[in-house]
This record gives structure tokens, sequence and C-alpha cells, in this order.
């Protein structure tokens, strides 16, 4: 029996902050390997959004290169999480929360319009705790490492956030959090191919089928069943509208 070729995934390359062109992403994500990559943005306008989601796909169709989207938000409150949601959960495939307190995680875990949830290695230890793990679990939430917060010019701060991950990722992971690694690349010089994603993030799983699955079963999953759901027939899970009277 031939197994299906696997298709790699970067849920997180920014297009905020100082970022390289678009096409340059793009075009550094093909040459790398990947099948989909998932551009993310922080919160504009709705109109300036949808802009942009227009004229990159159209350079990713160019390049045969599968394209999603994704919206970073960093609440400080939880009130104001809440606000966000409303606001773009219909417009974006993937919404991802990075947290930085106790109250912004526990409302993040446990509402279902959230699908990814990432830390700060200082912060993953404190928030990452038993109580969070298990309002993940019972949400189907993913939890999500980037490369780019494992780089550090000093080795030892290098190999204390390597730690915090490993310890605090791992006991998530065997609670059946499923974890993706990324990029959180801006750059085209900071992007890596799946292989070397995955190696990193074997460090952290100490499990190489769960961190081949990081950077290629996990995300596309997350994108499959979002996709689905963001299409009008969707109600819920096991149900849509067939036919419109």
């Amino acid at each position: 029996m031939i197994m299906p070729k696997r298709r790699y995934v970067d849920l997180h390359v920014k297009l905020y902050g100082d970022h390289d062109p678009p096409e340059l992403l793009a075009k550094m994500a093909k040459h790398l390997g990947f099948s989909l990559i998932a551009f993310s943005l922080d919160p504009t306008p709705l109109q300036r959004c949808n802009e942009i989601m227009g004229e990159v796909k159209k350079t990713c169709e160019q390049l045969g290169l599968d394209v999603a989207f994704r919206l970073d938000l960093q609440p400080l409150r939880s009130g104001e999480l809440k606000s966000l949601l409303r606001k773009y959960r219909r417009t974006f495939e993937v919404i991802a929360v990075k947290c930085r307190n106790v109250s912004v995680a526990r409302v993040a875990a446990r509402d279902r319009r959230v699908d990814v949830t990432y830390f700060d290695p200082s912060d993953v230890p404190s928030l990452l705790d038993e109580s969070q793990v298990n309002l993940m679990v019972e949400s189907g939430h993913f939890i999500e490492v980037n490369l780019l917060d494992l780089v550090y010019e000093q080795p030892e701060k290098q190999a204390r956030a390597l730690w915090n991950y490993r310890v605090a990722i791992e006991a998530a992971v065997k609670k059946g959090v499923p974890l993706i690694f990324s990029s959180g690349s801006s750059k085209a010089l900071e992007m890596r191919a799946p292989r070397e994603l995955s190696s990193v993030a074997l460090l952290i799983v100490g499990n190489e089928r769960l961190a081949r699955d990081s950077v290629s079963i996990n995300p596309m999953k997350l994108i499959e069943v979002n996709r689905e759901k963001l299409k009008p027939t969707y109600v819920q899970p096991g149900v849509k509208v067939v036919e419109s009277w």
C-alpha cells in the first residue's frame, strides 16, 4: 500500500511589522518544499484585510502554492479578545492568540472561535498549566511554537527557552493537545525547510512522528476543517445545507 505524500505547512509567516514582500515570502516557501503557507495579519480594517488577501492569493495561485490567512491577536484583556473575535472570526481561516496573562489565556482556551494559542518562552511555564491544558483539550485547540521564539544570541537564553517549551509543551501534547511548529518569520531568510522545523520540534516533543505531524498533518487538518466551517452551507459538525428552498 502506497502511503500518501505528506503536505507540509508553515502556518505562521507574518505580513505585519518589518516584513518582506509577500511574493518573496511565497517564492521562498515554494522553494523550501511547503504545499501551503499561512500569512498572518494583525487587526486592521476589514476592507484593508480583504485587499491584502486578494492580492496575495493571486500571487500564490501563479506559483502553484496553496495559501491561507490567519489573524494574530495579542490582547491584554479578555473583553478585548471577545470583541476582536466577534469582528474577525468569519474573515480568517485561522485565529491565533498570543497569551500574555492568565485571564486572556483562560478565555482563549475556552472560546471555540480561537484555533491556536502560543506563548513567549518566559511565560509558558506559568500560563500553560494543568487547568489551561484541560481547557484546550476540551475545546479542541492547537498549541503553537515558533522557531523565532527559540532564536537568541546568548546560548544560555536559548537553552532556557527550549527547556521551558519542552517541559510545558511535552506535558500538553501527552494530554492530547496537538502541536503546530511554525517559523514565525517575516523575512525570507528567517524561513526554514520542513525538515529543519521538524528537527527542532523533535527537541521539544521527543517523538519523531509527532514532530513531523507538527509541520504537516496538524496544521493541514486545522486549515481543512476551518475552510469547511467557513462555507455558507456549513451548520455544525456533520450537518450542512444541501439544498435551499
